[in-house]
């Protein structure tokens, strides 16, 4: 009962935006996500950023990981896909963690440790949705 439990509690860091979610970082104008500490996204964010295509591309958004319920689970690992995708990226990976208020309840930290954490800042919705088809 324990580690289900503690499983039901892990974020994604990959999440939509939309009202509850948390949005915890920023893209900043090189790209980079500047990691913030969370805010609930409320009717009032999404009308001020009407645009919503391009949501995603500007904000980092978390929420709670719905495991089996997403297509990205792993079903035989028992573990999200798409840590694993965006770790394998090439780019410029930080050497050391960087702030994160997610890391501890983040999905990818708890499977995969620092490994996923040294890409994470690199990284938006969108682009984890071109992985999804490779």
């Amino acid at each position: 009962m324990e580690a289900d439990s503690n499983t039901s509690r892990k974020m994604c860091p990959s999440y939509v935006g939309k009202v509850g979610a948390q949005l915890f970082g920023v893209v900043s104008k090189d790209g980079k996500v500047q990691f913030i500490t969370p805010l609930t996204v409320t009717e009032d964010f999404l009308k001020q950023n009407e645009n919503k295509n391009s949501l995603e591309q500007r904000f980092r958004f978390t929420g709670k990981c719905v495991e089996k319920g997403c297509a990205q689970w792993d079903k035989e690992g028992s573990k999200c896909s798409l840590s694993t995708k965006v770790q394998n990226l090439d780019f410029h990976k930080e050497k050391e963690l960087v702030f994160c208020p997610i890391r501890s309840q983040c999905r990818w930290f708890s499977q995969d440790g620092k490994e996923a954490c040294f890409s994470c800042n690199e990284v938006t919705r969108n682009m984890e949705e071109l992985l999804v088809n490779t």
